[in-house]
């Protein structure tokens, strides 16, 4: 009488199998990571908008004498800085100090540019000073149309989204069209009688 003795075990297929089950999973759980890291951003983004809203809006309530002064007629543009500061500021360096009156026109002019084009923060050792609530999200667009006869302002901020973007490097980048204007932009907006 022979015995004969047959091993179990997995064959190539059966691991094979397994593998690529196990792969397709985890590309799966990979797809979620990054849309949730992008809902993430999407939603600090949103957060750093309410909160630059809200500053445009408390400072022009402070002003309202000069409510007409805030009318941006279009997209605010960030220029070269005031020549009069309102507040006392930090350069990164050393406080600078605001000027000692400041007319509710120049008050205004400065509430747009700080909160539109941030203070200049001049570390030395650093290459890049985030110096202000716009430079935490991208491209953003302030515009504040006003309506002297209703006594009214509507503020609107708007920033491009995430998007699936490609640099050459393999960076993921916000997606843009040409002229720098991006096809995903995300808004929002306020209307405030001061």
């Amino acid at each position: 009488m022979s015995l004969v003795i047959q091993q179990k075990g997995l064959t190539l297929i059966e691991v094979l199998v397994t593998l690529t089950i196990t792969i397709i999973g985890l590309l799966g759980l990979s797809t979620l990571q990054t849309q949730a890291n992008r809902s993430t951003l999407d939603s600090g983004n949103r957060s750093q908008a309410v909160w630059i809203i809200e500053d445009l809006t408390n400072r022009i309530r402070a002003n309202d004498d000069a409510l007409a002064s805030y009318d941006t007629g279009g997209v605010f543009q960030c220029g070269t800085m005031p020549t009069t500061s309102c507040s006392d500021y930090n350069n990164g360096t050393a406080r600078v100090a605001a000027a000692a009156t400041c007319t509710p026109a120049e008050q205004a002019n400065w509430d747009l540019w700080e909160v539109a084009c941030g203070l200049p923060a001049n570390v030395a050792s650093s290459d890049f000073t985030k110096g202000s609530a716009t430079d935490f999200i991208a491209n953003p667009m302030l515009s504040v149309e006003v309506d002297v006869a209703e006594r009214r302002a509507t503020v609107v901020l708007s920033w491009d989204v995430r998007t699936s973007g490609i640099d050459a490097d393999g960076n993921q980048i916000y997606n843009t069209i040409a002229g720098g204007v991006s096809n995903a932009r995300n808004q929002i907006s306020t209307v405030i009688y001061p």
